[in-house]
């Protein structure tokens, strides 16, 4: 794991050159970000609660497998419900695989410029896009202005395009780059839902009834 330090990276109009010109990106990185594996992955700060959220899936899973799917076996014939059980594990290292790319992903960050501070700009511009005329926002801190759908992420602390929200329970910023993973990851989540309530309340009744 590598938390990122206090940027000491110079500013490039200055001409100043030092050892911080051979840092990566990602060592010199101004957000609140939390990078492994060398930059390659790119979490939030929040990214512990995404601990909380692996526990929240598998755990289901387990009690479905040990419980309510060891009875399917034994219902079904023809090895159908050994393929209950594959499918149902399958499924969900399919969920843990798009929980990583919607956590570890660049959520659609748009990089810092690198700009005097005490240079101003307008605090709004119009821009004309696809013949339509918009403002468009300046931000302090990326030192930017912001393009059509895009937003400052106060916990990342940084512009994200397209962003949507910043989701808790992945510890990231769902934006441009990770919203298809997002949507299918919800989705599925909920299908899991409804098929282990429903298994598991069939199963329960049988027992005590």
């Amino acid at each position: 794991m590598y938390v990122v330090p206090p940027p000491k990276r110079p500013d490039p109009l200055s001409g100043s050159i030092n050892e911080s010109d051979d840092l990566r990106i990602y060592q010199t990185w101004k957000g609140s970000n939390i990078f492994f594996f060398q930059g390659r992955f790119i979490f939030g700060p929040d990214a512990r609660s995404l601990a909380l959220t692996i526990f929240l899936i598998v755990a289901p899973v387990s009690v479905f497998c040990v419980f309510v799917a060891r009875k399917l076996m034994d219902d079904f014939s023809n090895h159908l419900g050994i393929l209950i059980m594959v499918v149902v594990i399958v499924f969900t290292f399919y969920v843990l695989v798009l929980l990583l790319l919607t956590s570890g992903r660049d959520p659609g960050i748009i990089p810092r410029w690198w700009t005097n501070p005490s240079i101003t700009f307008a605090r709004i511009k119009e821009v004309e896009v696809n013949g339509i005329t918009v403002k468009i926002k300046y931000c302090d801190t990326c030192m930017l202005y912001r393009p059509p759908r895009c937003s400052h992420c106060s916990i990342c602390n940084n512009c994200v395009e397209r962003f949507d929200h910043h989701c808790p329970w992945v510890g990231q910023c769902i934006g441009l780059r990770n919203y298809r993973f997002s949507s299918c990851l919800s989705s599925l989540q909920h299908f899991f839902a409804y098929m282990f309530l429903g298994s598991a309340g069939s199963t329960l009744r049988e027992s005590w009834f």
